[in-house]
């Protein structure tokens, strides 16, 4: 996955104005795909705030509900069901020929079975159509009976809120490593400046910037 943000965006920000070396430009790439990673993990987004351009297919168990819980993702292509869990090759639905067209078998939300929201991406439940064909997910016992292709993730395009905050990090994180990982860093003009983080951890300020923009949701646990 691609990071947030970029050499040239974070360059003003830790005040280089000369073109930077290729070795230097690897480091500081590294470095922005790090704190993307490392905000992926801390929102609870396993699959990133861009999604994939490719599709992917994922595969689900039913347990025989007329909804499917899926992880974010900003389109799908297919949903394919096994008739029953015995079964060895899945059987496509019928798609609608747009999002909300109501002619297929099924239909994509965000939020939740009992409270689906519609026009809004990303996905992140299936609901069975009532005018289709089909009822429910089939049933797998605790196995996979339905194959979702789809672009997983939370959206086309990195949020600007994200790309700030991956922006932030990394320059917290370079200002430490050009002051040998010191805990405190200054100058004569600015005095001593604390950058007291824990290398695991995101930086107080920004970890209360996701929570506090809602951008952290619990990890996907599956249809129960």
């Amino acid at each position: 996955m691609a990071a947030y943000g970029t050499v040239a965006e974070l360059s003003p920000r830790i005040d280089i104005t000369a073109a930077l070396s290729a070795a230097k430009t690897t480091a500081y790439n590294a470095i922005l795909t790090a704190m993307s990673r490392k905000i992926d993990n801390f929102c609870g987004r396993p699959d990133g705030f861009v999604a994939s351009a490719v599709d992917a297919i994922r595969y689900f168990d039913g347990l025989g509900l007329p909804y499917l819980n899926i992880p974010e993702c900003v389109s799908i292509t297919t949903v394919a069901v096994k008739e029953s869990f015995t079964d060895t090759t899945y059987t496509a639905w019928d798609s609608p020929t747009t999002a909300y067209a109501g002619d297929g078998d099924w239909i994509p939300a965000a939020g939740t079975y009992a409270y689906p929201i519609y026009n809004k991406t990303p996905y992140n439940v299936i609901l069975v159509a009532r005018a289709g064909d089909e009822s429910i997910f089939t049933d797998g016992l605790k196995s996979p009976t339905v194959a979702v292709t789809a672009k997983y993730g939370y959206a086309v395009a990195c949020p600007d809120d994200i790309r700030e905050v991956c922006l932030a990090e990394a320059t917290v994180f370079i200002k430490r490593y050009e002051s040998s990982m010191d805990s405190d860093v200054g100058n004569a003009d600015l005095g001593t400046i604390a950058l007291k983080i824990r290398q695991s951890s995101l930086s107080r300020d920004v970890r209360e910037f996701l929570v506090g923009g809602r951008w952290v949701v619990p990890l996907y646990g599956g249809n129960e």
